[in-house]
């Protein structure tokens, strides 16, 4: 009895601390006035990760290696996504593995809509085609305004035009180059590129 009063007595007593455990250590988030000696008991908590319920439908424009890059966040993460491509033989290997997958050119509309643009959260342009990439962002933005897109091109002027037109992020190739030459030519300097 005295035992199960002392149980009880413990667990009134426990509150929740959060912290990250590195290097055989745990840190705690905020400091705490505890004596030596205290005993703590801990748990760990499952990270918070975006599953579909929080993200919604992606779709993901282009299944070259970009896309292909961006699927694997998404199935490890289990995110539900959708496929679109031109190449047949690519829709029908990627339909033979079990994932949804439309075949069309993602700047017109029966392919997005296809897709499942009204219903979609994020639109990843990855196609290595820039005008479709700008007709895309236009028309994605008309169709589902509240979109994500995140846009594809080689040369700044055409991200910046992929911004005017409603994009909310751009990957430009010209840039992520221009960015890998910096940071090697800095190692072979042997200086630590900026972070």
């Amino acid at each position: 009895m005295a035992q199960d009063r002392q149980a009880q007595a413990a667990e009134d007593r426990v509150c929740e601390y959060a912290g990250t455990y590195q290097g055989g250590m745990i840190r705690l988030d905020a400091p705490v006035d505890w004596s030596d000696g205290t005993r703590v008991v801990v748990s760990v908590a499952e990270p918070e990760v975006a599953n579909e319920a929080d993200l919604g439908l992606v779709i993901v424009a282009g299944f070259g290696l970009a896309g292909r890059w961006v699927a694997d966040i998404f199935d490890r993460h289990k995110i539900d996504y959708v496929i679109v491509d031109e190449n047949p033989q690519t829709i029908e290997s990627q339909r033979q593995l079990g994932r949804r997958a439309v075949q069309g050119d993602i700047s017109q509309e029966a392919t997005l809509r296809e897709a499942g643009i009204e219903h979609a959260s994020v639109l990843a342009l990855t196609v290595p085609d820039e005008q479709a990439v700008l007709r895309a962002t236009e028309l994605a933005r008309r169709l589902q305004p509240g979109i994500y897109i995140v846009a594809r091109t080689y040369y700044t002027s055409a991200g910046m035009q992929a911004t005017r037109l409603g994009a909310d992020d751009v990957v430009k190739a010209e840039q992520a180059v221009a960015r890998q030459f910096y940071e090697m030519l800095l190692r072979k300097l042997g200086c630590e590129p900026p972070k």
